[in-house]
């Protein structure tokens, strides 16, 4: 059975379709649509993986999951993921997020990782703009590169299994779920 991510991916995809009837220029309201779309597969894929780091994988924690799943926010999920997508993670977050054996000093989040960060920035921008901006022209080619490119990081996300790429994970869901904000002690 597929995921809801893997279910909207496929929703998106199917908006650029054409029928055998319907040949020519896709409708622009379908690209926006799968663009929107994609963007929302994303979304909800960083939602169940960060549920399930952070209370098990269990069936039988589904509804649990699911309700955590409603205390993160689309602009917290940026925040946070803003403070490791560049050269070096966010000094302010660096400790819930250096690895175990981790030296002091700046250090770079796992590509994996960095890359979720950055497409979930343009993807939702690309997503703001093509539910909002009707001044700004969205086309099949632009929706057609967001879904390769959100299929692309949740795959590199999944296939990131180190025991260090686990332990990012954990700490990268935990500072999600508070919004990218950690108090400082002062």
């Amino acid at each position: 059975m597929p995921s809801y991510d893997e279910d909207l991916l496929d929703a998106a995809r199917q908006l650029l379709r054409r029928t055998d009837t319907r040949k020519g220029k896709l409708p622009t309201a379908r690209a926006r649509r799968s663009v929107s779309t994609a963007y929302y597969a994303l979304f909800h894929f960083i939602l169940e993986e960060a549920a399930k780091d952070l209370l098990g994988t269990h069936n039988d924690l589904r509804r649990r999951r699911r309700t955590l799943a409603r205390l993160f926010s689309h602009s917290g999920i940026k925040k946070a993921l803003d403070k490791i997508s560049g050269s070096y993670v966010d000094p302010g977050v660096a400790e819930l997020l250096r690895p175990r054996r981790g030296s002091p000093g700046a250090f770079a989040a796992p590509p994996f990782a960095r890359e979720l960060g950055r497409t979930f920035a343009n993807v939702q921008a690309k997503r703001h703009v093509s539910d909002y901006d009707l001044n700004t022209k969205i086309g099949e080619a632009d929706a057609r590169f967001i879904i390769v490119r959100v299929s692309d990081v949740i795959a590199a996300w999944r296939a990131a299994d180190t025991a260090e790429d686990r332990d990012f994970k954990h700490a990268l869901s935990m500072l999600m779920l508070l919004k990218g904000e950690l108090r400082r002690e002062t």
